[in-house]
């Protein structure tokens, strides 16, 4: 009977959680975005090859964390794709100045500084 249950212990403290840490990171390698499809197998293989070690120093230098941070700066960028040939066409349209277009743009590109919120606050500014 304690064989049993020495077996028991030694698949409840060393063997799941291994494999459940070696299921978390293949997961999240998989799910990662912005990471090509070579160093997804990289870190694949070095999962496979080195079961405990590989998805711990994943999971230090690539930490959870890190991915909603990637997600949200890719879609970040993604608004400011789009924004550009809005600003473009307003431009193009007269609806904005040469000025009020060139400030659009570095804002857009650049993220939002201290600059007035309003056109008409702009053009006060401007004149």
């Amino acid at each position: 009977m304690s064989s049993w249950f020495g077996s028991a212990m030694l698949l409840a403290i060393f063997v799941v959680p291994v494999v459940v840490l070696f299921g978390y990171s293949v997961l999240d390698v998989v799910q990662r975005h912005g990471t090509g499809a070579g160093a997804k197998a990289v870190w694949l293989v070095v999962f496979c090859l080195v079961p405990l070690v590989g998805p711990l120093v994943y999971l230090v230098t690539r930490p959870p964390e890190s991915r909603a941070q990637e997600e949200h700066l890719a879609g970040d960028e993604t608004r400011r794709t789009a924004e550009l040939p809005a600003l473009a066409g307003l431009h193009d349209r007269g609806k904005l100045t040469d000025e009020e277009f060139k400030q659009a743009k570095e804002r857009s590109i650049y993220g939002s500084h201290e600059l007035p919120g309003s056109v008409r606050e702009q053009r006060g500014q401007l004149l």
